[in-house]
């Protein structure tokens, strides 16, 4: 599949605080219905559909893109459930929203990165209910469509070495070659990673303190990504024993200092993907 090439099409923007409490709101949605959907729950699931779709950006489209870390340990549990529901958060988003949706696996530099899938869900209908209706079988297609690719695609991808802070970097490009002027897409970033970086600024660190990852952060050349609504989760989920909460504090300073420094509309740094 394709490597670091990104692409999409677009949507007016909403006031700051009125975007922050509109993605505050769907955020908690989303995260509340993650496990799936079943045929008993399609009344909620439509109530949900509508209350998400009045939080799309006015005349503009969703340019969503997910990062999955497939380095090292993380290659033999990337592609759980409870992993990926972040991704089909943002699935759902984009079906509802309209826009683009790429979905890459990554693990060392930018160059160690490749689509998993690169599409447009779409809803059709004749009506709001009739498309909203079909959003759970489209999340489910896509879905299933990148727990299958994943491992093909990180089988060809080098295992050692994380580069997560080069993501933030690459989704910036994505949005520029789907909207160069951007007037037409809000970008919606989620990274699926354990945060501990190895190349570039090293995260390794076990003593790491948040104060001290705060100033690491400064250290990286930190991408524009105006009004991007950005998320990452899974941090501090490392294989084995688990770390000190020292440590996963260090790294959700590190990537809270990092993502404010690329004037995201919205920061979430998060250890799972109900918030926590």
């Amino acid at each position: 599949m394709g490597s670091t090439t990104l692409l999409a099409t677009g949507r007016s923007r909403l006031s700051l605080v009125t975007r922050h409490a509109q993605l505050g709101l769907v955020a908690a949605l989303l995260a509340a219905t993650a496990a799936g959907c079943s045929s008993g729950s399609a009344p909620r699931n439509l109530t949900e559909a509508k209350q998400i779709a009045a939080s799309c950006p006015e005349g503009r489209q969703i340019a969503g893109r997910a990062a999955i870390d497939v380095s090292g340990s993380r290659r033999a549990v990337a592609d759980e459930d409870g992993r990926l529901d972040p991704v089909r958060d943002l699935v759902r988003m984009v079906a509802i929203c309209g826009g683009d949706l790429r979905v890459d696996a990554f693990s060392g530099s930018s160059a160690s990165t490749a689509a998993v899938y690169d599409g447009e869900p779409r809803l059709h209908g004749a009506t709001d209910n009739a498309r909203f209706r079909r959003e759970p079988a489209v999340t489910d297609s896509v879905m299933a469509e990148v727990k299958k690719n994943l491992p093909v695609v990180s089988a060809k991808l080098p295992a050692g070495g994380t580069d997560i802070s080069a993501q933030l970097g690459l989704s910036g490009e994505y949005k520029r070659q789907l909207d160069p002027n951007g007037s037409r897409y809000d970008l919606h970033l989620v990274i699926t990673t354990d945060g501990v970086q190895t190349e570039g600024v090293s995260l390794t660190d076990p003593a790491l303190t948040p104060d001290r990852a705060a100033q690491l952060a400064k250290q990286v050349s930190a991408p524009d990504l105006s009004g991007a609504d950005v998320r990452l989760t899974d941090i501090g989920k490392v294989a084995g024993s688990p770390p000190s909460t020292q440590y996963i504090d260090a790294l959700k300073a590190f990537y809270t200092a990092l993502c404010a420094q690329t004037k995201a509309a919205g920061c979430v740094v998060v250890t799972d993907g109900a918030g926590r």
